[in-house]
């Protein structure tokens, strides 16, 4: 009995599916593109507070005991109950954002790639409908945008010394595929294999290589690797661009001044396109061919619905505690793929090109992990605020659903197998030099939240990370006000490798253990880490 593991970053960490099954494990970056698996599912549920107004970023986002700030309806709702006027404002971003992957099969062994954005991180407005000396002294009504995450990254990697081509992978796909009824007559482009569906979407790349000729019928009548020689450098190239946009409607309201509810409903927006290639030079003498690639394309986006509940008790003047608890976004999205392959036949002295034709398309249902947050901050000599906050994600329960909105388990058994609880701590700082001019400062860390220190994923995704953040405000005319801000974070992402299959069981996850031209069983391991750098700017009116 055979058993195709397809998502499956828990097959790298864990034994999966019924007992006595031989289990086919095939995956990998470049491999596992086309498919929506956890990787994706966590980096669509990581929302950083960073990106809200200048004066909440230049204090790490530590806000949850804190209001009077657009910022508020996105970290705790209860904040707006603390405005006395009315407000609008909004903030842009200069983001530049810096891709560093590491290994020693890299020329050079480190290397880095930059990617910079400009956009909208928040606008919005709060009225203050109602004032009075009763027991409800006051309520406000907010509504803003705000850019939740920001995925822009630009990744371009050489490697030298291959021990494999990913044709061998192929290769061994299609004995697979030919092992489950899949015939030469399936794989020929007139019989469109991208409309099979006992071909998996992992499968594609094969089916490209054998349209391509890079794979084909070998002696024995199984599928081979025809060019007779491994790579002398491979090239891989990751181009992403998109975000989580938040749209909200909030209320929060003052009890007596003591204390401070809200809340806050959100529809979301994703939008996630990735552009990746693949390419393979062979320089050996007498090869069939001088180079392949693989080029594709993913794009998701969608929407979704959450809400957001908090609470903020002022017990003494100069200290304030806050809680806030997000629910899931119960997202629905739309997936699309297509993909390219040619080789260069060193022969006919031509490239030979095939494609999937036009974008294949899916639509997804998910939900992303709740939260719950808690702060506390105090107020100094009416000079300074000093906050600090915490908050746990829970990633263990993120879940695909299906189209009656039932989870699914396996999605969430993988979950709860990779990742444990995240936990953060944020603080902040904010200084008023003078009745113009405040000076603000803070700080973040996120420590590693993966159950297997050692874990290698399909896409790379933040595991760990800290940042350091820090602003100027200044109070313009009457009621006017512009904020500066200056934020780094370092995120070190999960590793991962271009790709890799185990289909006799064995557990192995390295790419030469299934090549028949090396023999080979080293693992290529590449360890991504990103530095993104922000400088915001707010302006805005109270009235």
């Amino acid at each position: 009995m055979r058993m195709k593991i397809w998502i499956t970053a828990l097959a790298l960490t864990a034994g999966v599916g019924a007992a006595g099954a031989q289990q086919i494990v095939q995956s990998g970056r470049v491999i596992n593109a086309p498919w929506f698996d956890a990787g994706h599912r966590l980096i669509l549920s990581q929302n950083d507070y960073i990106y809200g107004t200048a004066r909440s970023a230049a204090m790490s986002g530590a806000f949850v005991s804190l209001g009077a700030d657009l910022s508020s309806m996105n970290i705790n709702p209860a904040g707006l109950g603390m405005y006395q006027s009315s407000d609008w404002g909004f903030t842009q971003a200069l983001s530049i954002d810096k891709m560093s992957t590491a290994s020693p099969h890299m020329a050079p062994a480190t290397t880095g790639s930059n990617r910079v954005s400009y956009g909208l991180n928040n606008i919005g407005a709060v009225y203050n409908v109602f004032n009075s000396s009763g027991v409800l002294t006051s309520l406000s009504l907010g509504f803003s945008y705000n850019r939740a995450a920001n995925f822009n990254s630009r990744t371009r990697i050489e490697t030298f010394g291959e021990n494999s081509s990913i044709a061998s992978m192929f290769a061994k796909q299609l004995d697979i595929m030919a092992g489950e009824g899949i015939t030469r007559a399936d794989l020929a482009s007139s019989a469109n294999p991208w409309s099979n569906p006992n071909i998996m979407l992992q499968e594609w790349g094969a089916v490209l290589g054998y349209q391509t000729g890079l794979v084909g019928i070998n002696d024995e009548g199984g599928y081979g690797y025809f060019n007779d020689a491994i790579p002398s450098n491979s090239y891989f190239g990751s181009a992403v661009r998109g975000g989580i946009y938040e749209y909200s409607f909030s209320l929060g309201a003052n009890i007596t001044n003591k204390l401070y509810v809200g809340m806050t409903l959100g529809a979301t927006e994703i939008r996630y396109d990735e552009d990746t290639s693949y390419e393979e030079v062979y320089t050996t003498s007498g090869a069939m061919f001088g180079d392949m690639w693989f080029d594709q394309t993913t794009g998701i986006s969608g929407g979704g619905l959450t809400a957001k509940f908090g609470v903020i008790a002022r017990p003494i003047e100069a200290l304030r505690i806050g809680v806030a608890f997000h629910l899931p976004t119960y997202y629905t999205v739309d997936k699309t793929y297509t993909a390219a392959m040619g080789v260069w036949d060193n022969d006919a002295r031509r490239e030979v090109r095939f494609d999937t034709g036009a974008p294949l398309f899916d639509r997804l249902q998910f939900r992303t992990a709740p939260r719950l947050l808690a702060g506390v901050s105090g107020v100094i000599a009416d000079r300074a605020i000093v906050a600090l906050d915490w908050d746990v994600a829970w990633y263990n329960k993120i879940a695909m659903r299906n189209a009656s909105t039932t989870e699914i388990s396996d999605s969430k058994a993988e979950a709860q197998s990779l990742y444990r609880p995240a936990h953060s701590v944020r603080a902040g700082l904010e200084y008023r030099l003078t009745d113009i001019v405040s000076l603000r400062a803070g700080g973040s860390w996120m420590p590693d939240f993966m159950r297997n220190k050692s874990f290698v994923a399909n896409n790379p995704t933040a595991r760990s990370g800290y940042g350091i953040t820090g602003g100027v405000g200044f109070n313009i005319g009457r009621n006017g006000y512009l904020d500066l801000a200056y934020v780094y974070n370092r995120a070190r992402m999960t590793d991962y490798e271009f790709y890799f299959l185990d289909s006799d069981g064995a557990g192995g996850l390295f790419t030469g253990q299934y090549d028949s031209i090396a023999g080979a069983d080293i693992p290529r391991v590449y360890t991504p880490t990103r530095n993104h750098h922000m400088i915001t700017l707010t302006l805005g009116n109270r009235f």
